[in-house]
C-alpha cells in the first residue's frame, strides 16, 4: 500500500470511528499498529512451512489432552469476572469441580452435551449480542465484544455482518491461522494434493487473507485468484488491498485477476488448460460459483477432469455436486465460520454429499434440539473452541447452523488419524448463504414486513422470500407478493428491496453485487407459502435438497 492510500484508509477509518464511536474495538492508531506488526510477523509465520508429519504429530498431542483443553478454557471463563458465562454457571448450579468429573466420567462431547441440556449454552442472538442472557433468574446484558479472548490482540481484523448495521469484529491472528492449519495440512496431503496448482475463485475482503494465510503456513502459496468483487466502502476496499499487497510482497504469489461472477468462461477455460497440461488444480471457491465455472465448462465443450473444487461458505447440496461433477471434476466440502475458523472438511468416504470430518483437536461440536420461529425444530450446533489462540472465547456456542452429527469410523487417512467424529446435511437457520455472501435472517424481517407494505401497500404477511435452487444447484431468491397487493412496477420493487437491505449493514451492499452478478434474485406474483404448521413466515428455504 502506498502512502498515499495508507492516509487515504486512515482517514476512512476515522470517518468510521466518528460516526459510530463505540463499534471499534482497537482505535484507528492500534489498528495500524496491528497492520504493521502483522508485516513484521509475517516473515517468520511463511519462513519455516509446516509439513504433513508435523501436523501429524500437533493433531494427535492435541486430540490426546482434549478433555484438559476443555477444562482450561472454563477456568479461564469462570476467572474472568466480566465473562458472559457466568450467569450460565450460576444458573445451571454449576461449578468447577462439576465440570471435572463430567469430564473425566463422560468425556468431552457428553460433558459439553449434559452442560448445555443444564442451560449452558450461548444462543446465536445472545453470541451476537442482540438479545441478553436469560437462564432462570440470572440475566446477563452482553455485546459480541464480550465474547472476545482478551490473550487475542489481533493481527489485523475483518468483519461480519453486526447487529443493528454495525459489523462484528473478528480478530485474525496469526498464531491462531498457524493452530489451525495442521489439519488441512494432512487434508491436502490425505489427498495428494500438495504438488497440485492452488486456485482461488472469491471476493476480495479482509477475510479471504486467512484462509490464504492458512494455506500459506503448510507451504500451498495460491498459483491464481480470480476476485469477483470487492468492498463497496473506500477503507473495505483499502484494508483488503493492503492484505493483498503484503501477502503478495512476502510470497511472491500473483495480483488477482478480476471477473465477473455472471462471466466465468475465461475462468473455466484457465481451469481445464491447467488440467490438460500439467497436474489438475485445487480450486477454492462457494459452490454456486463452481457449479457456474462447471456449466460454463460445459458450454465450451471443455473437461475439467481432475480439478478438485474446495468448497465452502454455502451448503454442498445434490444438485450442486452433480453439477460439478458432471464436468468431470470433484467436489469437497469444507465448514467453517468466521469467528472459529476451519471446523471440518470432506471425509474421502463419506455417503453423504457434504460429510466432513470434524477437527476434533480444535473443536468440540454438540447439538441441542431448538424451536425456530416457523414452528420447526432443527438440532442446533453448539461449537466449543478448544485452541487457547482462537479469537472468541466459545463453550457451547450456537453458530446459526443445524445438521447431524455421528461418530463412526470411515477409514479414510483423517479417521485413522483420529478425526472419529462426522457431520453433514449442514444447513443454516439464521443466515442465507448464496453466491459466497451471507445475510442475515433476521435482518430480513423488517424489510418484508415493515418497509416494503409501507412503501407498496399490503400487509405483513404479502410478502415472502423464499430461498430456492435452480436445478443445477445455483442459488435463486425469489420475493413472492400477494396478488391482493395490487399492481406493482417489479423494477421499482426490486430496487427498493435492495436499497433497504443495503442499509441494514455495512457489508450488505458488496454482498448483494455479488447476488447482482449472478442474477440470483427475482420477483413472483404469489400468496406467500404458509409452513407445514400453517404458519406464515417472512422468510422460507425450499427446495436446497430433500432434508431442507
Amino acid at each position: 500500500m502506498t502512502g498515499r492510500e495508507r492516509s487515504a484508509w486512515i482517514a476512512a477509518q476515522s470517518d468510521l470511528t466518528r460516526r459510530h464511536p463505540t463499534e471499534n474495538a482497537l482505535p484507528v492508531l492500534s489498528l495500524a499498529y496491528g497492520l504493521s506488526r502483522l508485516a513484521f510477523r509475517l516473515r517468520s509465520f511463511c519462513a519455516s512451512p509446516l509439513d504433513a508429519a508435523a501436523a501429524e504429530a500437533t493433531i494427535g498431542q492435541r486430540l490426546a489432552s482434549r478433555g484438559a483443553a476443555v477444562l482450561h478454557l472454563v477456568e479461564r471463563l469462570l476467572r474472568d469476572p466480566r465473562s458472559p458465562y457466568h450467569a450460565l454457571f450460576r444458573a445451571a448450579g454449576c461449578e468447577m469441580g462439576d465440570v471435572r468429573a463430567l469430564v473425566a466420567r463422560d468425556g468431552v462431547e457428553a460433558a459439553l452435551h449434559a452442560l448445555a441440556l443444564a442451560g449452558v449454552y450461548v444462543s446465536f442472538d445472545e453470541f451476537k449480542g442482540r438479545t441478553p442472557i436469560v437462564r432462570g433468574a440470572e440475566t446477563a446484558h452482553v455485546s459480541d465484544r464480550d465474547f472476545d479472548n482478551p490473550l487475542i490482540p489481533g493481527d489485523f481484523s475483518s468483519t461480519s455482518g453486526g447487529t443493528h448495521g454495525r459489523p462484528r469484529r473478528i480478530l485474525i491472528d496469526l498464531d491462531y491461522l498457524a493452530d489451525t492449519a495442521p489439519g488441512w495440512a494432512v487434508w491436502f496431503a490425505a489427498h495428494d494434493w500438495l504438488a497440485r496448482p492452488l486456485v482461488f475463485v472469491t471476493p476480495i475482503y479482509p477475510g479471504i487473507a486467512g484462509r490464504q494465510l492458512r494455506c500459506i503456513r503448510f507451504g500451498k502459496p495460491y498459483d491464481a485468484w480470480f476476485a469477483t468483487g470487492d468492498g463497496t466502502s473506500a477503507g473495505y476496499r483499502l484494508v483488503s488491498a493492503y492484505l493483498t499487497r503484503l501477502i503478495r510482497w512476502r510470497t511472491g504469489v500473483p495480483a488477482p485477476e478480476r471477473v465477473a461472477l455472471g462471466e466465468l468462461g475465461p475462468v473455466a477455460r484457465r481451469l481445464a488448460d491447467m488440467a490438460a497440461s500439467g497436474p489438475p488444480p485445487c480450486v477454492s471457491t462457494p459452490p454456486s460459483t463452481a457449479a457456474r465455472i462447471a456449466v460454463a465448462a460445459g458450454r465450451q465443450g471443455r473437461s475439467l477432469a481432475g480439478v478438485c473444487f474446495l468448497l465452502g461458505g454455502e451448503p454442498v447440496t445434490l444438485a450442486r455436486r452433480q453439477t460439478i461433477e458432471a464436468s468431470g471434476a470433484r467436489a469437497f466440502a469444507t465448514y467453517g465460520t468466521s469467528e472459529i475458523g476451519p471446523i471440518g472438511v470432506q471425509c474421502a468416504r463419506s455417503p453423504e454429499t457434504d460429510g466432513v470430518h470434524l477437527f476434533q483437536d480444535g473443536v468440540a461440536v454438540v447439538s441441542r434440539a431448538r424451536r425456530l420461529a416457523s414452528g420447526e425444530t432443527v438440532d442446533a450446533l453448539l461449537v466449543t473452541a478448544l485452541l487457547p489462540t482462537c479469537p472468541k472465547l466459545m463453550l457451547n456456542v450456537e453458530i446459526g447452523d443445524y445438521g447431524t452429527l455421528e461418530d463412526r469410523v470411515c477409514g479414510c487417512r483423517l479417521g485413522e488419524l483420529g478425526y472419529g467424529r462426522h457431520l453433514h446435511s449442514i444447513r443454516s437457520f439464521e443466515k442465507l448463504t448464496g453466491e459466497g455472501a451471507t445475510i442475515h435472517v433476521a435482518d430480513l424481517h423488517r424489510v418484508l414486513e415493515e418497509v416494503l407494505p409501507r412503501r407498496f401497500g399490503g400487509t405483513s404477511t404479502d410478502y415472502q422470500l423464499l430461498e430456492e435452487q435452480t436445478p443445477r444447484g445455483l442459488p435463486r431468491y425469489v420475493l413472492l407478493v400477494s396478488p391482493e397487493v395490487g399492481a406493482i412496477d417489479d423494477r421499482t420493487l426490486m430496487r427498493v428491496f435492495l436499497e433497504e437491505v443495503g442499509r441494514l449493514r455495512r457489508p450488505y451492499p458488496f454482498m448483494l453485487d455479488q447476488w447482482a452478478q449472478g442474477d440470483a434474485v427475482r420477483i413472483r406474483r404469489e400468496r406467500p407459502r404458509p409452513t407445514s404448521r400453517g404458519k406464515l413466515a417472512s422468510f422460507r428455504t425450499l427446495g436446497l435438497d430433500a432434508r431442507a
